[in-house]
C-alpha cells in the first residue's frame, strides 16, 4: 500500500491508495476515529509526547508538563538540522531528532491504531511534501527524518502540487483531454506557511509553472492575533513563560475553529491555563482588522503567480484556461481570507472538499501506479554561488539554477561551467534566495549552503585544509581548464564536481545539505 504523509504545521495526515480510491486514515483515539495526527510535542517528565498522547497530557490538569510545543514544524524550519531545539532547554534534542521521533510516533499510529489494513511489519512505503518555498535544508531534514522514522519515501513533492493532482482527481469529468482548462492556481494556507502555484493540468502531466511563497504565514498568526486581543480585553499582560503561550495559543485555535461566516462575537476561554479568568468576547470586525494586512499578503503573491503565467504561453485573462483557483489548507476555513478571496476572485474560488487532507490525498494519487499521472517539478528558489573577483572588487554573482528549472523527462539537469583560473584556490560560496534584484543580485530570504575550497593550482592539490590559504591572484594559472559539473537530481538534491581537465584531478559536493 502506497501512503501520501502530509506533515502539516497543526496537522499530520496520512492517505492510502488503494484499489484506485484514495482514502484518508482515522485513527482510534480513546474508542473515538480522528483523521488527524495533531503535529505537537510536549515535555513531560522529562520525556516528549506527541500527537493526541501530547494532547492528552495537556488536558489533564494532574500531569506534569513542562513544555508545550504546538508545531514541531514551524520550531525546527529555523533551524539547522543538528542544532538543538531551545525552545526545549534544558531538555536536550536536536532538530532531526526532535522530527524523527515525532515521525517515529506517526509511523506507530499508522501500523497499529490506524483502520488501514496494512503488515505491521512491513516498511511503510509513503510520498511526502513540503511547502513549496522550502529551502534545501528543510528539504532535507524532512527526507532524512522519514527514513530514519523507518519509512521508505519514494518521492517528494510541494504541498500545492501534490493539493493540484488532489483537484484534478476531484474535477476528473469536467477535465478532460478534449477541455481548455490548462492549470489551477493553489492558495494553500496552513498553519504556519503560506504557498501560492500554478501547476498544468495539461495532458495528465502537473508541471510546476510559477511559485511564490511566506515561509511564516497561517493560521498560528491568526491564533496569536486572537490571543493578543482576548488578554488586551481582560486587561492581562502576556505570560513570559513560553509553554503558557503555547497553550493559551492552543485555546485560541479551538476559539478560531468556531468561527462562522455569520459570526459576530468570538468567546476565548483562557480559564484552563489562567484560572478563574472569566471568557473573553471579542468583536469579530476587530479581529478581521487585525488579520487583514496578513491575507492581503498573500493576495498579493496570488496576483504575482497569475501575471507570470505569460511567460508560459498561457493568457491569465481567460477564464476558460483556468481550472479555478483551489483554495486548501486548514488556514482558508477562517472566515475572513474566502471573504477576501471572494471579493477579488469571485466565481474563479473552489474550496477543496477535505481542505486539511487535499495534499495527503494528492500525495498518495501521485504515488499510485494505476492513476498514470506524470509529475514535473521546478526549483522555487535561485540556487547561485559567489565568486572571486578582481582584487578590491566586489564578489560575483553567478546563478546556476534560476527559480523554476525543471529536469526534463524525469532525467537529471545538467549545468557545466568551463573556465581558466586568475586565483591559486577556488572560494565557492554557495546559497539560494526567493527572489532577485535588478541588478540581478540576491534579496529576500536568502540562505546560505555550504561553502567549497577547490584548488586550481595543481601544487595546492594535496593541501588538507584549504579553507586556512586565502585565494592569491597567481600568474601562469591560465592553461589550467576548471570544469564545474552541477547534477540537479528529480528530488531536488544539488552536487557539483569540480575537475581541473589540465591537471586531472576533481572533488564532487553535495550542495545544500549538511
Amino acid at each position: 500500500m502506497r501512503l501520501g504523509v502530509d506533515f502539516g504545521t497543526t496537522r499530520t495526515i496520512v492517505a492510502a491508495a488503494m484499489d484506485g480510491r484514495y482514502a484518508v486514515a482515522s485513527f482510534d483515539v480513546n474508542g473515538e476515529y480522528r483523521e488527524y495526527l495533531p503535529s505537537i510535542a510536549v515535555l513531560q517528565n522529562q520525556q516528549l509526547r506527541f500527537g493526541w498522547d501530547a494532547v492528552a497530557a495537556i488536558e489533564d490538569d494532574s500531569s506534569q508538563v513542562q513544555i508545550v510545543l504546538r508545531s514541531i514544524k514551524r520550531v525546527i524550519s529555523a533551524l539547522e538540522v543538528d542544532a538543538l531545539v531551545p525552545e526545549l532547554a534544558p531538555f536536550e534534542i536536536t532538530a532531526i531528532e526532535l522530527l524523527t521521533a515525532f515521525l517515529t510516533y506517526v509511523k506507530k499510529m499508522v501500523l497499529h491504531r490506524s483502520n488501514l489494513e496494512l503488515n505491521k511489519r512491513a516498511k511503510l512505503t509513503a510520498d511526502i511534501s513540503v511547502p513549496a518555498n522550502a529551502n534545501s535544508r528543510q528539504r532535507y531534514l524532512t527526507l532524512e527524518a522519514f527514513k530514519r522514522a523507518g519509512f521508505k519515501t519514494e518521492r517528494m513533492l510541494n504541498e500545492p502540487t501534490a493539493a493540484a493532482i488532489e483537484f484534478a482527481y476531484q474535477n476528473r469529468t469536467a477535465i478532460s483531454d478534449r477541455s481548455p482548462k490548462r492549470y489551477v492556481v493553489v492558495y494553500d494556507l496552513g498553519g504556519g506557511t503560506f504557498d501560492t502555484t500554478a501547476v498544468s493540468l495539461e495532458g495528465r502531466s502537473f508541471e510546476l509553472l510559477v511559485s511564490e511563497g511566506i515561509a511564516r504565514l497561517g493560521g498560528d498568526d491568526f491564533d496569536a492575533a486572537i490571543l493578543d486581543l482576548a488578554m488586551e480585553a481582560l486587561g492581562l499582560p502576556l505570560p513570559e513563560n513560553r509553554s503558557l503561550q503555547e497553550r493559551l495559543l492552543e485555546s485560541c485555535r479551538e476559539a478560531k475553529e468556531s468561527l462562522r461566516p455569520t459570526s459576530r462575537k468570538l468567546m476565548v476561554d483562557l480559564s484552563r491555563v489562567i484560572p478563574d479568568t472569566t471568557p473573553a468576547v471579542l468583536d469579530v470586525n476587530d479581529l478581521y482588522e487585525r488579520c487583514l494586512p496578513l491575507v492581503e499578503q498573500s493576495l498579493e503573491l496570488i496576483h504575482s503567480v497569475f501575471a507570470a503565467l505569460e511567460s508560459h504561453g498561457i493568457d491569465p485573462l481567460n477564464p476558460r484556461e483556468l481550472g479555478g483557483l483551489y483554495l486548501v489548507g486548514g488556514g482558508v476555513l477562517f472566515p475572513l481570507v474566502g471573504k477576501e478571496l471572494r471579493n477579488q476572485f469571485k466565481r474563479k474560488i473552489q474550496l477543496a472538499p477535505q481542505p486539511h487532507a487535499a495534499t495527503a490525498v494528492g500525495l498518495a494519487i501521485a504515488g499510485d501506479d494505476q492513476a498514470g499521472i506524470l509529475v514535473r517539478e521546478a526549483t522555487t528558489r535561485h540556487i547561485g554561488v559567489w565568486r572571486e573577483a578582481e582584487a578590491g572588487a566586489d564578489k560575483i554573482f553567478d546563478i546556476i539554477l534560476e527559480k523554476g528549472t525543471r529536469p526534463e523527462n524525469d532525467a537529471p539537469l545538467v549545468v557545466e561551467r568551463v573556465y581558466h583560473p586568475a586565483h591559486d584556490l577556488g572560494h565557492l560560496r554557495f546559497m539560494e534566495c526567493g527572489t532577485l534584484g535588478p541588478d540581478g543580485q540576491p534579496t529576500g530570504d536568502i540562505m546560505p549552503w555550504r561553502e567549497v575550497h577547490f584548488p586550481y593550482d595543481p601544487a595546492l592539490a594535496e593541501v588538507k585544509d584549504l579553507a586556512k590559504h586565502p585565494p592569491q591572484r597567481l600568474d601562469g594559472l591560465s592553461p589550467q581548464e576548471i570544469v564545474e559539473t552541477y547534477r540537479y537530481d528529480t528530488d531536488g538534491a544539488v552536487s557539483v564536481t569540480i575537475e581541473n581537465r589540465s591537471a586531472g584531478y576533481r572533488h564532487t559536493f553535495n550542495l545544500g545539505t549538511p
